[in-house]
């Protein structure tokens, strides 16, 4: 018998199959955008959101809200980019409202510009 209080565990999958179609194609960009990039990033599910993981650190996140979704990376005080929002000693996202607010080539840089920072 389940433990009560305790919910499953979620893997990658069941998070997407519960975003509304509009999230679902934002966050598969997403997800191709960090394959063809780092193909040797890890994609896990950490305190229920989807992550990415590269020589054993933790390096990006992306989560969902009801108005937008937030492309985020750990160490992303270090980056440089006008997209970039936060406040925190160390974490920053990027606010996607749409496809259209996606930016694969500047995604892309931040990606790998976060990925030598794992080194």
């Amino acid at each position: 018998m389940p433990k009560k209080g305790k919910a499953p565990a979620k893997d990658v999958n069941s998070i997407l199959r519960e975003l509304k179609p509009d999230q679902r194609k934002i966050a598969e960009e997403f997800r191709s955008i960090v394959k063809k990039t780092l193909p040797d990033a890890v994609e896990t599910v950490k305190w229920g959101n989807i992550m990415h993981v590269y020589n054993g650190q933790n390096l990006s996140w992306f989560l969902f809200y009801k108005d937008h979704a937030d492309f985020g990376f750990f160490r992303g005080a270090q980056l440089n980019s006008k997209l970039l929002e936060g406040t925190g000693k160390g974490l920053r996202h990027v606010k996607v409202r749409s496809m259209k607010d996606i930016d694969d080539a500047e995604f892309s840089r931040l990606l790998r510009n976060a990925a030598k920072l794992t080194k």
